[in-house]
């Protein structure tokens, strides 16, 4: 429970701890058959009974609250801490699921409003990995059968890495709670381009500890690339000052002082974080033009709704708040409202 004496750093930092494995859970997050057989692209996600324990860790039960609202045919949930003798709220929603669609919403909601405090924000920055889907049936198998794909069979949940994990859980070679499959969470990289249907081959082993040499499947390089582009599209390569600012906001414990040590000195670990805090943002510019609306409308008709926490005055408004999720939100009410007529494109 929070002491009276802990700073708001404390606070943040017992939040944003890493998760036991047992309380990690995946989901697939789509699918297909190649060559070899089977696959399956899966993502990892805190429980949200996990997250209301740990809420009750650090604020003790008495001292949060959540509330959902309904919005838009989805649910918003908004989760409400006693700091500093005040109530602090941070609202996020989600839209409800194929399967138990209201429950579903309920979950979704509470892990976005509870990412907003930090919890289980780390797991953004593992992005999918690579299973291969098997007709039999190990221990801790997890079972798929999607009609679309016609993808049927059981997948192992893979790995996670060291710096996911609490430390005494680290160099142990702990897996999901329902995973006894020797697989490594190997993609935790940006993700590759890929042609076809059939997945990017999956890297060998996991090297996303700092010091370490770098993976078998990291193209720094391009990486470095991806990353000037992000900063050129969203203006950020134009404001150097924020720059590293930003960075520390992912990673607290950056050595570099400028953008140019950071592509010499860089580990690919904290690559990978700067590189998904600046994509989601880098993409909203390539939604507005794709759609050719305004990026001003993108901002304040959808983003704002999206996270209604922050206020979205510009671009600059939406770093670390923003994710690929909602950017395929955002997507997809520009398009709604492109058909419908309530907006227009620009000239």
């Amino acid at each position: 429970m929070l002491k009276k004496d802990c700073t708001m750093e404390e606070v943040m930092e017992k939040l944003q701890a890493p998760f036991p494995s047992k309380d990690i859970e995946w989901r697939v997050s789509r699918s297909g058959i190649s060559a070899k057989g089977p696959w399956a692209m899966v993502l990892a996600y805190v429980d949200s009974r996990a997250i209301q324990n740990r809420l009750d860790e650090v604020f003790g039960p008495a001292g949060w609250q959540n509330e959902f609202t309904d919005f838009r045919g989805g649910v918003l949930c908004t989760i409400s801490c006693f700091i500093d003798g005040e109530w602090v709220s941070k609202t996020d929603g989600a839209e409800p699921t194929k399967f138990e669609s209201f429950k579903g919403g309920l979950s979704g909601a509470i892990k976005r409003a509870g990412a907003l405090w930090g919890i289980g924000r780390y797991l953004y920055n593992l992005t999918e990995t690579y299973v291969e889907v098997s007709s039999s049936k190990q221990p801790g198998a997890i079972y798929i059968n999607d009609e679309k794909s016609k993808v049927k069979g059981h997948w192992m949940p893979p790995k996670l890495p060291d710096w996911a994990l609490p430390e005494n859980e680290r160099g142990k070679g702990n897996q999901s709670s329902r995973s006894t499959q020797n697989q490594n969470y190997g993609n935790s990289q940006p993700p590759k381009q890929q042609t076809g249907n059939e997945p990017s081959k999956q890297p060998k082993q996991n090297q996303t500890q700092p010091n370490k040499k770098q993976s078998d499947g990291f193209n720094r390089n391009k990486v470095l690339n991806d990353i000037d582009m992000f900063l050129k599209n969203t203006g950020l390569i134009n404001k150097q000052e924020w720059i590293i600012p930003l960075f520390k906001r992912v990673n607290p414990n950056i050595q570099q002082n400028s953008l140019s040590e950071v592509g010499k000195q860089a580990t690919e670990q904290e690559l990978v974080l700067y590189y998904n805090v600046l994509k989601p943002v880098s993409d909203l510019t390539l939604l507005a033009k794709h759609f050719k609306v305004s990026l001003e409308d993108v901002l304040k008709r959808y983003v704002q709704i999206l996270v209604p926490t922050v206020k979205v005055e510009s671009l600059f408004s939406c770093f670390t708040y923003v994710t690929i999720d909602t950017v395929k939100e955002v997507s997809e009410m520009v398009k709604e409202d492109l058909q419908t007529g309530a907006l227009q494109r620009i000239a």
